[in-house]
Order: structure tokens, then C-alpha cells, then sequence
């Protein structure tokens, strides 16, 4: 993401030692009211008698954290998030007004949060080398008896949950204001309260394909969709010479919405981008679907953005593909050379180095900040008609890397985890690996195991899934740092369903951190030198800058954050012969 930057400036024409006000004082609450679809949340209520801002210290018995909030206001409700199942939390309330003058609430308030559902996932934590990992929280839907959005810290503690909206959400991800994204017959906003905040209606004719739903940061959301399409001498089985007749496909056109008011924008069919709607794989008749036989199955698609291109990926067709968003003209074709017609063959990309495989039912494509292409290979069958398929008891699944040359049309595999785990998992279904943005590890999520090491995860009950995520370094040798399992071991029933994630992000926070204006910039003289102060979220950084002509600045520091955000500099360099003028800069 690009940076912004926020200035707030204060001018200085002569030094003057600031004036500080009287103390400040809560005049009702602080009132603490849990969220009723979201158990580990709650709203925080007061007001001040000044414009003040808010610093929540809890303890919970076993650990102690804080949060500290930077708007300065009167009247207070403040979202506050982090709380862990079964557990009596003090929360210790502090207002700070414009002149750091404090008052501390003199009644602690107490929050118990129950256990965890019954029906909540059973979850195990296999390994866990928190240095190594990437900062923040995971965010997945887990799916068994119950079906709950959630977030895990990264020692595998659930810090929030919420029931999730509809037995169609699999997907979900969190947007820049901190809310959360996800796909039903709608696509829909949600607050960490639970509270759906915001709906859009699909247009006429284009309903949601709930296995993909991207915001973008232009004002548009990129979605799945399913159509019927007509396709003439379809292959009527997966056979040599099959019957040929007319048949109903369902295509899964990429469309594109306004945020402001859900209208069409636009929308991009893969059989006709492909022209090559005959062309079946072993997976073709695996599912059915009201709009016609699933040849296609896209489950992805993401934005190229530095040359305006979409790209998406068809399970069923084991391909990725790219194209430009403004000709819907194809670039390349990610997959398997078996099968295609004479349209696709000068877009199929050709691979160079060894060791290479291609991707089989692969899911969740994403571009890497090097350029290239990570996702997770299923493995589904690993061939093409009419090449032997592999058995699903001998077959893997993994994250795998890809580098394309577009000027060459060639792909190289530069890297893939199957080295660091010494379990063989294979997930027929869902999946996502993901690159991290600060570590660079990569988190994979196995979302439908139905196979570790050739046997069924479950010795009493063979068609229980388990659900694996997993952290690990983007080292040549990968080194697994997180290994999750969400699966109940202890379960002997032969009619165990098991768990499944359809995939899993690492948030960097549970709140945001937005870029906002300093509001408490101030200046004193300190024994002859000027102090500036302020107070700011310490998750951004703030540079301060010096002028004598407001024309032209310079940084002078970038101050170190103390006790609850508040930032002190003592200017040295100033010449006190000198007007000088100063501003806070945000990034």
C-alpha cells in the first residue's frame, strides 16, 4: 500500500510557555455491554467533562494488555477487542485530556467470558515458535458441528468469534476500516461486534458465487458469479470418443461492482475468454450445479494492478489465467498443455528448471511483493484425460510458487513447502497459501484433509475431514513455525464429520490503525529549549519537521513513543534568534 501522509502543524512565531487546565473528570459510566453475536467484544461507554481521549488496561487473571484509543471527544463508545474465553477480566479505565491531565475511573468494571462453545471446533496446536512467526492474528471460518468466524493469536488462543451469517459463508477476509468482508447470496460488511453494517445486492442475472468476494481500494468489489451457458458437442462423459451432445455449463464470469450503489460495472466470461468451452478434465463431473455441468469452477480471481489485468483461477480446468480488465485480452495460461484447442495454445506458458509440477485444482492464487505467483496445488488427480490420475490415498497437496516470464511466455517453480512438513496431507477441496508481508513466511491453509500420510485422518470415521494451518519460512528449506490442527482426536464415532477452513489470512491487528491529523500539538519551553509534545498511535510513524519560512521543511526527528502513546521532543538545533515553525508528519 502506498503511503499517506496526515500533517498537523503548529506555528510558532514567538515562545511561549503553554498554559495547562484544570483537571479532568468522568461525569457518567465508564459502562462495559458484551456483544451479543460476538462474545469475546464489547462496547465501552463514558463521558468526560473535556475533550479527552481513552487508555483500557485489563487483566485477565493470566495476562495483562492495553489499548489505547486517540480520538478526543466528550462522549465515548469505543469498540474494545481481545478478550479470551473463560476468563475474569478487570478493565481499568484512564481519560487523558488535551494537556495530559489524567483521571482513572475509581471503580474497575469486571467482564466474564464464558468458555467457548460446545460446538466449537476442537482445535490442537502442534507447533508454535511465536519468534519466528508472523505478528498478529489468524482469521479463518472454521466449519463442524458449529460454524464460527474466528481469530487466533499466535499462540493458537481464540481472541474473537462470531456464529457465522449463513451455512453459505465460507470466505472472509478483513477490510482497511478493521470491519470484516465475506460472501452469502449478498456481499456483506460486518463490524467485530457481529453486527452486519453494510449489504450489496448482486445485479440482475449475476448472483454470488460465494467462493470468492474482493474489495478493491477503488471504490469496486470484484466477485464470483454462475451463469448458464449453451455449449454445443460437450463431451457427455470422461471417456475416449464420448457422445457428444448440447448441454447447459455453468460459467463463472468475473464481475465487478460500484461500493457506492452495487450497479454493474462489468464482467468477464471465462468461456469466452478461453474459447475452448469443450475442453473437460477429470474433475468435470465431480459436482453438480443448477446452472449446468461445473467444467469451470473458478474459485479466485485477484487484481494485476500494475499493468490493469485480472487474473482467476478455474479448478476445474486446473489453469490460472490472466487478462487485460480493459480488452478482456488473455496474457497467459497457467496449467497443464493437455487438451486445448488452437485458440488457447500460443497463451500456455512452458516450464523451464527443475523441479516442476504443474498446479491440479489449485485455489486462492496471490501475487507476491517479488511478482510471482503463490498458491495452493491441490493435486487433484494430476493428470489430465487421458493420463493415469492419481490415487487420492497416494496423492499431496501443498503451496507452490511460480515465476513467469510474460516476455518468454515461460513459468519457473521457485519454490514450494512439501520439504517442510514430515506429514503428507492431500485436500481435495479449498486451500489458500499466503506470503507474509512483514516475515515473508507463508501460511497455508490444508482446508479439507481427507488423507495424512495415505490414511484417513480418522481411524473410526473415514469421511472425517481435518483442517491444518500452517506458518512456515519462504526459506529454499522451509522451516515450519505454526502447525494448528482443527480436529477432534478424542472423537471414536464412526459418523464424525471432522472440521474444514476454506482459507486462512494473518490480520496485522484486531483494530486499525488510520492515518489521522496530531490533535495535541504542543509547545513549551524547556530550560530555554522548545519542547514539543503530542500523542499519537504508536503503530504508525511520525516525523517531526521544522521550518523557518513555512516553504520549506525539513525532518528534524522521529520521535520514540512513550507511556500511552505520548511523544516529547526537545528541540536542540533551534536558534533562538530564529522564527521556527513545526508540523507533525504521519506515515
Amino acid at each position: 500500500m502506498a503511503r499517506r501522509f496526515v500533517t498537523a502543524s503548529l506555528v510558532a512565531t514567538s515562545l511561549t510557555v503553554c498554559q495547562w487546565s484544570q483537571a479532568i473528570t468522568i461525569l457518567s459510566g465508564p459502562t462495559f455491554t458484551p456483544a451479543a453475536s460476538a462474545p469475546l467484544a464489547g462496547r465501552l461507554q463514558l463521558t468526560t467533562d473535556v475533550g479527552s481521549r481513552v487508555v483500557v488496561q485489563v487483566n485477565d487473571g493470566s495476562n495483562s494488555w492495553e489499548r489505547d484509543y486517540f480520538d478526543y471527544t466528550n462522549n465515548h463508545t469505543e469498540t474494545l477487542l481481545g478478550f479470551k474465553a473463560g476468563r475474569t477480566n478487570q478493565i481499568v479505565v484512564t481519560v487523558i485530556d488535551h494537556q495530559r491531565n489524567t483521571y482513572t475511573a475509581t471503580q474497575a468494571l469486571n467482564f466474564v467470558t464464558a468458555a467457548l462453545p460446545s460446538n466449537f471446533p476442537k482445535s490442537v496446536v502442534w507447533t508454535n515458535n511465536p519468534s519466528r512467526m508472523e505478528p498478529g492474528y489468524t482469521l479463518f471460518l472454521v466449519s463442524g458441528v458449529g460454524r464460527y468466524m474466528t481469530m487466533m493469536d499466535n499462540s493458537g488462543q481464540v481472541v474473537w468469534y462470531s456464529p457465522a451469517p449463513s451455512a453459505s459463508s465460507f470466505d472472509l477476509r478483513q477490510l482497511p476500516d478493521g470491519d470484516l468482508f465475506t460472501e452469502t447470496s449478498s456481499l456483506e460488511e460486518i463490524n467485530m461486534l457481529g453486527q452486519v453494517v453494510r449489504t450489496w445486492a448482486p445485479p440482475a442475472g449475476y448472483p454470488v458465487n460465494v467462493h470468492e468476494g474482493d474489495p478493491t481500494d477503488h471504490g469496486t468489489i470484484l466477485y464470483l458469479s454462475d451463469v448458464s451457458t449453451s455449449v454445443a458437442n460437450f463431451p457427455a462423459s470422461i471417456v475416449t470418443n464420448p457422445v457428444l451432445h448440447t448441454v447447459n455449463v455453468d460459467d463463472v464470469p468475473v464481475v465487478e461492482i460500484s461500493t457506492n450503489n452495487s450497479a454493474l460495472l462489468n464482467h468477464w466470461s471465462p468461456i469466452a475468454l478461453l474459447n475452448n468451452p469443450d475442453r473437460v478434465s477429470y474433475l468435470t463431473y465431480e459436482f453438480s450445479t443448477a446452472y449446468g455441468v461445473d467444467n469451470i469452477h473458478g474459485n479466485c480471481v485477484i487484481e494485476s494492478t500494475n499493468d490493469n489485468c485480472l487474473i482467476e483461477s478455474l479448478r476445474n480446468q486446473n489453469c490460472v489465467y490472466k487478462f487485460s480488465r480493459a480488452t478482456g485480452q488473455l496474457k497467459w495460461v497457467l496449467g497443464s498443455p493437455d487438451n486445448w484447442n488452437t485458440n488457447v495454445q500460443p497463451y500456455l506458458l512452458t516450464p523451464v528448471g527443475m523441479p516442476f509440477e504443474w498446479n491440479w485444482g489449485q485455489h486462492a492464487p496471490s501475487l507476491t511483493p517479488q511478482g510471482t505467483v503463490l498458491l495452493f496445488d491441490n493435486g487433484n488427480k494430476r493428470a489430465n484425460p487421458f493420463n493415469p490420475p492419481w490415487g487420492d490415498q497416494t496423492n499431496f497437496s501443498c503451496a507452490v510458487e511460480y515465476s513467469i516470464d510474460e516476455t518468454n511466455m515461460t513459468v519457473t517453480q521457485v519454490w514450494d513447502s512439501t520439504a517442510a512438513s514430515t506429514n503428507r496431507f492431500f485436500s481435495e477441496v479449498m486451500g489458500s497459501a499466503k506470503m507474509l508481508p512483514v516475515t515473508q513466511n507463508v501460511l497455508i491453509c490444508y482446508a479439507w484433509i481427507t488423507y495424512v500420510n495415505g490414511a484417513h485422518p480418522s481411524p473410526y470415521a473415514p469421511n472425517a475431514t481435518m483442517a491444518r494451518i500452517q506458518e512456515m519460512t519462504h526459506d529454499p528449506v522451509p522451516q515450519l513455525v505454526f502447525d494448528l490442527a482443527f480436529f477432534d482426536y478424542t472423537n471414536t464415532s464412526s459418523t464424525y464429520a471432522g472440521d474444514y477452513i476454506y482459507r486462512a489470512y494473518r490480520v496485522p491487528d484486531l483494530y486499525t490503525h488510520p492515518l489521522l491529523p496530531v490533535a495535541d500539538l504542543a509547545l513549551s519551553i524547556s530550560n530555554g529549549t522548545p519542547l514539543l509534545q503530542f500523542t499519537a498511535d504508536p503503530a504508525n510513524t511520525y516525523s517531526i519537521q521544522a521550518s523557518t519560512d513555512l516553504v520549506n521543511w525539513s525532518t528534524i526527528s522521529t520521535p520514540e513513543p512513550g507511556n500511552f502513546g505520548e511523544y516529547d521532543f526537545l528541540d536542540t538545533g533551534a536558534n533562538q534568534t530564529v522564527a521556527r515553525f513545526y508540523r507533525v508528519v504521519t506515515q
